[in-house]
């Protein structure tokens, strides 16, 4: 969602997203939507109600080589299970947001609009 958002809202396509545990690789949002582990699985739904479709997003892990490639590293994912070598980084920067993941219609939507918020923010600097 973060993805979606900052690249609209600043009007460029500089941000990427990446999970700290990725089983599918390549995987779109909507192939992943459609397993049986994802039942409750919104945020496809909710960026459309946003006017976003990030259905077509692929998953891919974050990885310590591609560290250099990014300005800036917003993770969203538990502390516990974050890498060290991400907490380490000093381009990583932590949002206490909760995980939409298993939630229900309206808990996703409410985190999607502390994610824009978050990112109308970094934007704004």
């Amino acid at each position: 969602m973060a993805k979606a958002f900052y690249n609209v809202l600043s009007k460029t396509n500089d941000a990427d997203a990446a999970g700290t545990h990725v089983i599918e690789r390549g995987q779109t949002l909507l192939e992943r939507k459609a397993t049986s582990e994802s039942k409750n699985f919104f945020v496809i739904d909710v960026m459309k109600d946003a006017g976003l479709d990030i259905s077509a997003f692929t998953r891919h892990p974050l990885e310590k080589s591609v560290l250099d490639k990014y300005d800036r590293i917003i993770s969203m994912a538990n502390e516990a299970d974050t890498p060290k070598w991400l907490l380490e980084s000093p381009k990583y920067t932590h949002w206490d947001i909760k995980d939409p993941r298993g939630q229900d219609y309206e808990t996703t939507a409410k985190v999607r609009d502390e994610i824009k918020l978050k990112v109308s923010e970094l934007i704004k600097g």
